[in-house]
């Protein structure tokens, strides 16, 4: 622990996570996965990879199951980095990804994901600060992913 007393006001990182958290409703990866298998009453699910490039090329892509057709639903994973994660999807702003967000602009469902999930709750919680109240994080981040879809291949 630092021998630094914070300012007055000053929160730490882990007051910050629990405040974000707090307005999320978080899935896990069985719950993305039956979300994705279920026809899209209320549009696609956009699945967001926040993870930097290095990170990415390290822990490997997120992706959906080979065996999802994910085709009529129109879900989509797609690689935002953090650092233009608000840019790219305010349906505002002129830098937004239009295939994204133009069809369902607030109401586009999206799933934010880094490693472990703990950025994509600071960032799931910005969007909703925008007005993407449908957002929210993957629990466990790629990790969980990836651990959830190897326990389905060996049962």
């Amino acid at each position: 622990m630092s021998k630094h007393a914070p300012p007055p006001g000053a929160k730490s990182i882990n007051e910050i996570l629990d405040e974000a958290r707090s307005h999320l409703t978080r899935i896990d990866p069985a719950q993305l996965l039956t979300e994705l298998q279920t026809p899209a009453s209320h549009g696609p699910t956009h699945v967001i990879d926040i993870r930097p490039a290095a990170q990415r090329e390290r822990e490997g892509a997120f992706a959906f199951p080979s065996t999802l057709d994910t085709s009529a639903a129109k879900h989509t994973v797609s690689i935002i980095e953090r650092n233009v994660l608000e840019w790219r999807l305010d349906p505002q702003n002129d830098s937004r990804i239009k295939e994204l967000v133009d069809e369902f602009g607030y109401d586009t469902r999206v799933v934010i994901t880094c490693s472990e999930g703990y950025t994509s709750s600071l960032a799931a919680r910005e969007l909703q600060k925008l007005g993407l109240s449908r957002a929210t994080d993957l629990n466990g981040g790629y990790w969980a992913w990836k651990r959830h879809l190897e326990g389905q291949a060996s049962s």
